[in-house]
């Protein structure tokens, strides 16, 4: 009997645990104030920068012993989630809206709703109807859609692994891959977010 209670236990915890990376406001911080983002998640680290009293919308990436990576000018770093309010129904597959991107070439695709936009810098931007995010049959990830224009289709695979842009010094919680086919097929890496600035 105590090992059975001992496995509910853990099986509640687990359905109890938070997905990440998910969108967050400030909350716990007084008007004018702000939220220091430190070097590492301890109140030791050094503060590096800080998120105003009436953030909104700010990506949490990942979870450590209760402080929350977040990105913020340039930089990656720590702040405590007990200053934070999750927006609930933000992390994927149930978001509605996240980006993905990449260099050399520049290039973002942008999902809102069913809509999907790929820009570069060099062509025109195509916009594409898309279905629903789905995930892989009994996995966590990888997640993916799939979409379509007069003349070309579209497919955006997420993967829940930490990416970096190679610009900046920001974490992100997915890595992304775009498939376009039509006259020709491109494939184009990089990140992605839940952070739609």
């Amino acid at each position: 009997m105590n090992k059975f209670a001992a496995l509910l236990i853990c099986l509640a915890g687990a359905a109890s645990a938070q997905e990440f990376p998910a969108l967050y406001h400030v909350t716990g911080v007084d008007e004018g104030d702000v939220l220091n983002m430190r070097t590492r998640p301890t109140e030791n680290g050094t503060v590096i920068g800080a998120l105003g009293f009436d953030a909104k919308h700010v990506e949490v990436v990942e979870e450590d012993d209760g402080w929350g990576r977040v990105n913020v000018e340039g930089l990656s770093g720590w702040v405590p989630l007990d200053s934070m309010e999750r927006q609930e129904g933000t992390e994927l597959p149930a978001g509605y809206q996240y980006k993905c991107f990449g260099t050399e070439p520049f290039w973002s695709a942008t999902v809102v709703g069913e809509n999907l936009t790929f820009t570069r810098p060099d062509d025109d931007d195509k916009a594409f109807k898309v279905g629903e995010l789905v995930t892989a049959i009994s996995r966590d990830a990888p997640h993916a859609l799939l979409g379509s224009k007069l003349g070309e289709n579209v497919a955006l695979v997420l993967n829940h692994t930490q990416c970096s842009d190679g610009m900046s010094d920001y974490v992100f919680g997915f890595s992304g891959s775009v498939v376009i086919g039509g006259y020709d097929t491109q494939v184009y890496t990089g990140c992605c977010s839940l952070d739609m600035k």
